[in-house]
């Protein structure tokens, strides 16, 4: 009886696999619903973990009446309730993290997310809407099959798209239970193109792909990003990160256009054309089978398609998308959790339509105003000390030219009338003399007398005298600005004259190129890293394009500048405000060249930078307290500035300023952070010999911040007839 039960089943295998290969045969509409008859999964037999759910109890009532104000999350916790257990501890997941991250965000994020934030989502089972259950089950039953029986998916969580119109019921996703078949429905958009499968269509292909947590293959393939929802409705771009997008519903596109936002997660096809993918598609495209027999998705990834958060959340349900199918950011954090947890997540895009067609209005939109799927391709290469010729060398000249010169010409081989832009910049950290100087070197036309001395290294590491003056640290001496500009020059010459070696081989493999030519049609262009920070007002101010300076740095400079102005144009506030008073006695110096000074010997500048060293150190210490106490957002800059100034007044900012630093000071005096350990006994009225320490400390702590303005960045562009592709 057992080898007649083994052969029947080996008998039914062979049959499908028969059926499943014949690319004629029409498969009639019937449910799915019979092939999920296992029991709901747990985690532990999927993946060997439990899912961990942390308390509630440590949250704050502030934070959690602020997030349950948000209509979107409101959605999300009534949607909870009915999702199966499994889907729910991972959205508590995300709840959790949202709690926990919330005091982070900006006082814009949290607007977006109680205002403007999606979820629209709905459970679907045979307990809850099992009308609709049903009816999706019967009309994608071709996916569900294909997932389960095909491809042997019958655990964790898939996702199904139905990227029919919107006015027939389409632009819908479904996070699928593969083991129960329980639906859970959010809002999609796909290409207002359309369907398509070839490379620069802007259409979104059909058929079977796989999402990774981690994926990493050469070329332009899709990378899965994520986040914590600390950069909830911040925009992607080039694979990074860049700022939080203006607006989550449609404003002008000149205000802010489309971008991938939040998470993403790369589309990988499957579908290699040599498979029959029985696709309902057809009948909705009004396609014969011929036509989406052997679909061919395998360019998914060159063409980087993702699932990814949006910020043109009011255009979801619609097909409005640039290629890439859209979610809300709420939902893809649902999705980020679900991959955390199996590490890869299945895909099934297909066309039905739910229902006969209904009149329907479409938000507005333009075709200017959609998410690049060829980014501009920017390469940033930070050093911790660009001097280290022989590293960046192996990096630069070997592990980055050369893939980015294949690319070009590849790209190049593609289109018709091609030409290339590639640009070339470098710049490193603002030096902490150049901090000493700034408030002469701001007035100065001509900086070759400027010394640019290095005192502490990109990892905070403290060079003496000897050492910045010996030949084996070229870079801890003092340069002029001449020597500096020298030095990068040249650097950027000879990574110009290697990218055109690198171009050259790689051009003369694509026969198809007129490689005798083509560097015609090839500008290789040098361009100065601008440091925004040197440009505003001081347009004097010409040598400092290779010297740039992070947030943090700026923060120093900024009350540089407002103490000297605050001595020059209000010099009796030093003598009536207690905690400024020490400063009066170097005010007689202010008008002397701060040349190099002996140690020892102290001027007004290093008066005015240490002052500003403590206030910028009092403004990180007080926005940290009042983060950690859920009293304030986190705002930076001359915005936190005048919030303290409205609360405060000027004088009374300055003061708790002071009060802050110089408490910020004295822990770093003592923390494990500090090399020199060195100890602040007091420092409430500073005299001259303690200013050198409270510059060796705060200069070592600023550091660390140095190696976030030293960089190459390699922008590249082709061009052809009708055509960009710029990644």
């Amino acid at each position: 009886m057992q080898v007649k039960c083994s052969y029947l089943v080996y008998l039914f295998i062979g049959l499908f696999y028969l059926n499943s290969c014949a690319p004629h045969q029409q498969t009639t509409d019937v449910s799915s619903q019979d092939i999920f008859d296992t029991p709901d999964f747990n985690w532990r037999e999927l993946t060997g973990e439990d899912v961990y759910v942390s308390s509630r109890a440590m949250v704050s009532e502030e934070v959690l009446v602020a997030v349950s104000a948000s209509t979107g999350m409101q959605e999300l916790f009534d949607a909870k309730e009915k999702m199966p257990e499994s889907l729910a501890s991972l959205t508590q997941q995300f709840i959790n993290e949202l709690y926990e991250n919330f005091p982070k965000m900006t006082e814009h994020q949290r607007q977006m997310l109680t205002e403007n934030a999606y979820c629209r989502m709905r459970v679907l089972s045979k307990e809850s809407e099992e009308k609709d259950f049903e009816l999706i089950h019967q009309k994608l039953s071709k996916a569900f099959i294909y997932l389960r029986q095909t491809k042997g998916i019958r655990s964790g969580y898939a996702f199904v798209g139905n990227i029919a119109k919107a006015n027939v019921g389409g632009q819908k996703g479904y996070l699928v239970n593969m083991s129960t078949g329980e639906l859970v429905e959010i809002p999609i958009s796909s290409a207002w193109k359309g369907v398509g499968f070839t490379e620069d269509s802007g259409k979104t292909p059909l058929g079977y792909f796989m999402i990774y947590e981690k994926y990493s293959q050469p070329g332009w393939q899709s990378r899965t990003k994520t986040t914590s929802p600390k950069r909830f409705f911040w925009k992607i771009h080039s694979q990074t990160y860049e700022g939080e997008a203006k607006y989550i519903y449609r404003k002008s596109t000149k205000e802010e256009k489309a971008f991938i936002c939040t998470n993403q997660f790369g589309l990988i096809g499957q579908n290699m054309g040599s498979e029959f993918v029985d696709l309902a598609g057809t009948k909705f495209l009004d396609k014969s089978q011929d036509d989406f027999a052997f679909i061919d998705n395998s360019n998914s990834g060159i063409r980087q398609l993702y699932i990814h958060g949006t910020n043109r959340e009011d255009q979801l349900g619609f097909a409005l998308s640039g290629g890439c199918v859209r979610v809300s950011n709420i939902n893809s954090f649902i999705i980020k959790e679900i991959l955390k947890k199996q590490k890869t997540m299945p895909v099934f895009l297909d066309a039905v339509a739910l229902h006969p067609p209904k009149n329907i209005k479409v938000p507005g939109f333009d075709d200017t105003d959609l998410e690049s799927i060829y980014n501009e391709q920017q390469i940033v290469i930070r050093k911790q000390n660009m001097l280290d010729s022989i590293t960046l060398n192996q990096k630069l000249y070997s592990k980055v030219l050369p893939p980015l010169a294949s690319s070009i010409a590849y790209r190049m081989s593609k289109i018709d009338k091609q030409s290339a832009d590639i640009t070339i910049s470098i710049n490193v950290p603002f030096p902490e003399s150049a901090m000493k100087y700034w408030l002469h070197i701001q007035d100065l036309d001509d900086l070759s007398d400027i010394p640019f001395q290095q005192h502490y290294g990109f990892r905070g590491e403290y060079y003496k005298d000897q050492l910045k003056l010996s030949s084996n640290h070229p870079f801890f001496r003092n340069y002029d600005y001449s020597e500096i500009s020298t030095y990068f020059t040249g650097r950027l010459n000879d990574t110009q004259d290697v990218l055109v070696k690198d171009l050259s081989d790689e051009i003369v493999k694509y026969q198809d190129l007129d490689t005798a030519l083509i560097f015609k049609n090839i500008n290789i262009s040098q361009q100065t890293v601008i440091d925004k920070y040197f440009e505003d007002g001081i347009d004097s101010i010409r040598g400092l394009e290779f010297l740039s300076i992070s947030d943090e740095r700026k923060r120093v400079l900024h009350y540089m500048g407002l103490l000297d102005t605050l001595a020059m144009e209000y010099p009796s506030r030093f003598r009536e405000w207690e905690h400024l008073t020490w400063i009066n006695s170097f005010m007689d110096k202010r008008e002397e060249w701060p040349g190099i000074q002996f140690e020892g010997s102290i001027d007004y500048y290093d008066a005015i930078l240490a002052q500003a060293y403590i206030y910028a150190l009092g403004e990180m210490e007080l926005q940290r307290r009042d983060i950690k106490e859920g009293k304030l957002v986190p705002i930076s800059g001359q915005e936190y500035q005048n919030y303290l100034t409205e609360r405060l007044g000027g004088e009374g900012t300055l003061n708790l300023l002071d009060e802050a630093g110089l408490y910020a000071l004295f822990e770093y005096s003592h923390s494990s952070e500090n090399p020199h350990n060195i100890k602040i006994t007091t420092v409430t009225n500073p005299k001259a010999e303690m200013l050198w320490g409270i510059h060796m400390l705060a200069e070592s702590f600023y550091s660390k911040y140095k190696w976030i303005s030293n960089q190459y960045v390699i922008t590249s562009e082709v061009n052809g007839e009708a055509i960009t592709l710029a990644d």
